[in-house]
Formats: structure tokens, sequence, C-alpha cells
């Protein structure tokens, strides 16, 4: 894997486990995208754990991670990582800064073009913006109580890294229920959280690591 950072943090916006369900496509495609954007602009914080699982073919076994998720608007997002290993990583206005337990390391996202993608599907998946843009062809399916929107990269930068994206929203607010990140190799990766909290205080110092 060329770019681990890039995958790692690509993984960080969804919530609960999701049973498989029989999807169909959506009757009013355009009337519930825009139904995705108005709810997903209500949005100020979120708080809530997740629990990530790689698959790849070179391991027998998942790689599972479990931590808490920050997002707070306009663009802060914290992923505190504590099991199995405690790692932190923060994106905040252009800026991303990972901490491993020993070692502070920072970059300025602004200047590489991966990094600005990177930067525009993490916050894009939480206010909406990610379901309107020009990154991505959007197909979206529902059934009675969730919606699943997929995505297919346009830019070949992230087609380098993504064949799609398949985001699982939970219909009563659209938020996100799990993530799946699907790399052209066949490996994949699922992000799913839970104890979502909406609006809540979450402190700014969260955003910034020394």
């Amino acid at each position: 894997m060329k770019h681990p950072i890039f995958l790692t943090l690509l993984f960080f916006v969804a919530a609960q486990v999701c049973v498989a369900q029989t999807f169909t496509p959506a009757k009013d495609e355009a009337g519930l995208q825009k139904a995705i954007i108005a709810a997903s602009k209500k949005i100020s914080t979120i708080q809530c754990d997740f629990v990530q699982e790689k698959n790849m073919s070179m391991l027998a076994e998942k790689s599972v991670s479990k931590g808490k998720f920050y997002f707070k608007r306009e663009n802060k997002v914290r992923l505190d990582y504590q099991q199995p290993t405690k790692n932190l990583v923060v994106m905040n206005n252009g800026k991303l800064m990972m901490h491993d337990g020993k070692k502070l390391t920072q970059m300025d996202m602004n200047r590489s073009k991966m990094f600005q993608q990177l930067n525009n599907i993490i916050v894009g998946s939480i206010n909406g913006n990610l379901y309107s843009g020009t990154d991505f062809t959007v197909k979206l399916y529902e059934n009675a109580t969730q919606v699943k929107v997929e995505l297919r990269p346009l830019s070949k930068t992230l087609k380098t890294f993504l064949s799609t994206i398949v985001i699982i929203l939970d219909k009563k607010d659209f938020t996100a229920q799990r993530i799946e990140m699907n790399e052209p190799s066949g490996d994949a990766t699922v992000l799913t959280f839970s104890n979502k909290v909406l609006n809540g205080a979450v402190d700014e110092a969260l955003f910034t690591l020394k």
C-alpha cells in the first residue's frame, strides 16, 4: 500500500453495524439527495464510538481497531484510537496531526492535492457535499429504514486507492451507519459507529495536539 495514511484516514465517517439488507434503486433520487444534504447541514458536532475492520488478502484474520470519533463544524475531525494500540489523528482547518504516544507528526494538507481530496471526502461525508460534488458518480438505493449511497471516484488519484465507497444512512436522521471502502486490489475496510451523540458540546481542545 503506497499511501497508508491516506487510506487509513478515509475510514473515519460512519456509525453503527448494519445487518445485510435488500436495497432497490431510489424512487426519487433527486428528492432523496436533497433530504440528505438538508439533514447534514443541521449537524454541528458528532461524538461516537467506532470499530474499524480491515480485510486484507495478505492476512488470514481481520485487523480490528476501536476508538472514539469526534467532529466539529466546519472541518475538525479527531480519531482517538484506543484498541489495540493508542493513536490520535486530528484534522483541523487544513492541518493534519498524528500522535502515536511518543511522537507528534504534523503536515499541511493544502500542499498536497491528495490530502485536499482526503479532507473533502471526510468533511463532505458529514456535511452532505460529498453527495453533490464532482469527484464521484453517485447512485442511491433504499429500503424502508435505510439509504445506500454508492460512490465511484472520477479522479485518477482516488481511483488509484479506491474502487468504490458504500455508505449506509439511517433514514431517521440521514447520518451514516456504516462505510465500506473498497480498494482496486480487493482489500476492504469497514467502519461502523455506535452511541452517536449529535450536536452536543465538543471541547475545542480536542482538535489541537501538542
